[in-house]
Parts: C-alpha cells; structure tokens; sequence
C-alpha cells in the first residue's frame, strides 16, 4: 500500500466563499464600539436625552446588544444594501441603550470638572421554578 505525497484537496461545499465573506473588520465588540460605534453614535451623547457609561462593559445588557450590533453590522456590510437594513436595527437599540431610561441612565459622562460616574443596576430576584415544571414527567 502506497500513500500519497500529499492529501487531496478537501470538499469545500462552497465553505472557502463563506470563510472570505465573513472575514470580519473589527476583531471583535469591544474595538468596534470604539472605532466605529462611539465615533459614528457618539455625538448624541448629552447626558440628558442621551446617556453613556464609559464602563459600558460592566452592563451586561450593553455588552448584549452592543455585541449583537457588532456581529450585525459585519454581517450586513457585506450586502449591498445592508447598511440601509442595518440603520434601521441599529436606530432601535440606541433609544435602549443611550436613551434617558435605557441602560445607562444612572451614568453619566465625565464633563469638565465632572468625574464619569458608573451605577451598577440591581438584578431583580428570581425564584427557580419546582421541579418538573420546564420538563413534566411523560405519562
């Protein structure tokens, strides 16, 4: 029995295509919030109507949707009319979370003499559920 000197080239189904397309800009959430989102969104930034939190990382809710608008947001640059889809996504998240009742509106921007302030929010309490409940015995 002889082996070859080198292996086949493996059935791709197309996966090289995928693999380049979903090669992505920011290496992940956190350089993309601040090379694209706080440079393109931040200007709303008043501390009135719109708030930010500059340890936007500790809200685990902004880390949600800030990483789900990362992953958007590459997915939809690579469309031709993705970014106008994207806008309309991206629109809803920033009332959530910049907006005066959104994630951070217990934070506030450093200003002048003003030290940034980060407010943790509480989690409400959560009882588990009885045994049986999410998965009833089969009869």
């Amino acid at each position: 029995m002889t082996t070859p000197d080198h292996e086949p080239p493996a059935a791709d189904n197309g996966q090289a295509d995928q693999a380049a397309a979903l090669e992505l800009r920011y290496p992940d959430a956190e350089i993309w919030v601040h090379l694209m989102f706080l440079p393109t969104f931040g200007w709303r930034v008043d501390d009135h109507t719109w708030r930010w939190c500059a340890q936007w990382w500790r809200h685990a809710e902004a880390v949600w949707r800030l990483e789900l608008l990362w992953r958007s947001w590459e997915a939809h640059r690579l469309q031709p009319t993705g970014m106008s889809a994207w806008s309309l996504e991206v629109d809803r998240h920033l009332r959530e979370l910049l907006g005066s009742d959104g994630t951070f509106r217990q934070c506030r921007s450093a200003d002048g003499d003003r030290e940034a302030r980060h407010t943790d929010q509480p989690v409400p309490a959560a009882d588990l559920a009885p045994d049986g409940w999410w998965h009833p015995p089969e009869d």
